[in-house]
């Protein structure tokens, strides 16, 4: 009498690969996520750290085998990035190199080294994950730096709005403080984005980090310098995008930042200037004047309340308020 297969044991069993090589594993874990819908410039930050961790792998004799991928690989990794990986820095037209990357950094790189592993285990293309043991660098908590309202005034007056160029620039600075947007989330809105009539400008789902739509109420200036950057570019663009190049594509967020650090040499601001810093600044000031901390989660997107408690811990001016009014010294008039 003929056997039943075992139809749990052939589904169950792990597919032999054309190769073992952590190159070829890598395009097929893209390949996953691309199916499951993962944003472009999600996959495009994948590669770009598994490019980085293949250039240690170089290092270290070329060998990409999967089996030579173990967890004392990976904290070898982790151990050169922090006191041993040279990064070279464009200052001034000359090069000047540090050693060592920040925690964030580090922890980004293997973040896509995690994500790559689960993925690939949970899809039975490898048995083991070394991944499962190695735990992120501990990365210090630094006070979140924001501008003064002086600061944001000099910077914005130092862009001369008599250019479009600069006049682009202004428009969007002004609209990421007003409604604390990530910069993609800016730079890739669209015409039919903008609610004239409500006084809202739409993340729609495809732009947003974490794939959900949001409407953020924007005020009635940055409403008007909107409507006015927009009409600019009928003249010189029939691009769909309120940022956009002569080319109709999106405004690169790398550009604008490039064209902040020399707004804020001209305005004398010796903190780093960058499109985050806007939001880090505006929701800063929410806080310190009154704002509802649900409210503003709303506003910025975030699912949980981890990154908005951080701009609590910042929000100074609060913190003042509240020590003088229930500090025991302050009761006390002649001690």
């Amino acid at each position: 009498m003929r056997k039943r297969r075992n139809f749990v044991a052939n589904h169950a069993k792990i597919p032999e690969l054309e190769s073992e090589d952590i190159r070829t594993l890598f395009k097929a874990f893209v390949k996953i996520k691309v199916s499951e819908g993962i944003a472009t410039r999600t996959i495009k930050q994948y590669e770009t750290n598994f490019t980085q961790f293949c250039d240690y792998i170089e290092i270290r004799g070329g060998n990409y085998h999967v089996k030579t991928i173990t967890t004392d690989f990976v904290r070898e990794w982790l151990t050169y990035m922090q006191q041993e990986h040279v990064q070279f820095r464009k200052i001034s037209h000359r090069k000047t190199k540090s050693v060592g990357l920040k925690p964030a950094t580090i922890n980004t790189r293997l973040k896509t080294l995690k994500v790559m592993f689960n993925t690939l285990q949970t899809n039975l293309l490898i048995k083991n994950n070394p991944l499962i043991a190695v735990s992120n660098v501990q990365q210090p908590e630094e006070l979140i730096e924001v501008l003064s309202d002086t600061e944001i005034t000099r910077i914005l007056s130092v862009m001369d709005k008599t250019y479009y160029t600069s006049f682009r620039d202004y428009v969007l600075t002004v609209l990421l403080l007003d409604a604390m947007l990530r910069i993609t989330e800016a730079t890739h809105l669209q015409r039919n984005d903008i609610d004239h009539e409500k006084g809202f400008v739409i993340i729609r789902a495809s732009i947003a980090k974490n794939r959900i739509a949001r409407m953020v109420p924007i005020t009635k200036r940055t409403l008007r310098l909107l409507t006015e950057l927009m009409k600019e570019n009928d003249f010189t663009t029939s691009s769909q995008y309120v940022f956009a190049t002569e080319k109709g594509t999106p405004y690169d967020r790398n550009r604008y930042n490039q064209r902040l650090k020399n707004y804020a040499d001209l305005a004398y601001i010796t903190k780093p200037v960058h499109a985050h810093i806007f939001r880090h600044t505006a929701a800063t000031a929410w806080l310190e004047n009154g704002g509802n901390m649900e409210d503003l989660r709303n506003i910025l997107g975030h699912s949980k309340y981890d990154m908005v408690k951080r701009y609590a811990h910042v929000s100074n001016t609060s913190i003042k308020k509240s020590a003088e009014e229930y500090s025991v010294i302050a009761r006390m008039d002649d001690i």
